[in-house]
């Protein structure tokens, strides 16, 4: 079966999404060889300028107000607990545009993308780094073992992989999503939201049945 994933690689929730997705998988006998996850980029932020702008100004700004932020960022740390993930906001300075993650993703081969995305969701949230900068967005990718980096400049400076983006916001378009995460099984029952490993194991177990 395939489930089809849209994140933005600056959505806390879909850095909790995907970890719980793939616990899911583990829980599964058989449950990674027999499902084909196919990761799609959604911005949610797609209006940011390249250079990004500040976090806490534009998060306030966002959610309404300073109390609203803090609130906010007691939770992601809270519900990031249960999937065993770590939120270091305070080193989170800005909010960038993520069009260069999402094309790095997209010009990953696939079977190096899983990884590809965890070392982006962690150096963001726990790290602090700017994944809208091309020199750190190679660093990443030379981490996971993805890419060589002259190759990866050059491919990201010619613009490859923004096709497949494109693609994926019209697909986003077409099935109404308007948040992430969002997940899609075998192209016929739709998820949104956080959910458990166990929530996602009873539906992947039904859709395997039917199979």
């Amino acid at each position: 079966m395939t489930i089809d994933v849209f994140i933005d690689t600056i959505c806390p929730w879909c850095r909790m999404g995907t970890r719980s997705l793939l616990m899911a998988l583990d829980k599964i006998p058989g449950g990674n060889e027999q499902v084909d996850v196919r990761w799609h980029a959604f911005q949610l932020n797609p209006g940011i300028q390249p250079d990004g702008e500040n976090y806490r100004e534009h998060m306030t700004r966002k959610l309404g107000g300073r109390e609203r932020f803090e609130a906010r960022l007691k939770q992601y740390s809270e519900f990031g607990k249960n999937f065993g993930l770590h939120y270091n906001m305070d080193l989170v300075s800005l909010t960038p545009n993520t069009i260069l993650s999402h094309q790095l993703i997209a010009l990953t081969p696939v079977d190096k993308q899983k990884q590809l995305i965890e070392e982006l969701f962690t150096a963001y949230f726990e790290k602090g780094i700017n994944i809208g900068d091309v020199d750190e967005l190679v660093k990443i990718a030379k981490t996971s073992g993805a890419h060589e980096e002259t190759a990866l400049r050059t491919m990201l400076s010619r613009g490859e992989g923004l096709d497949r983006i494109e693609d994926d916001q019209d697909y986003a378009e077409r099935l109404g999503i308007n948040g992430v995460p969002f997940y899609v099984f075998d192209e016929k029952y739709s998820l949104s939201g956080l959910h458990s490993p166990d929530d996602f194991v009873k539906v992947i177990q039904r859709f395997m049945e039917e199979q």
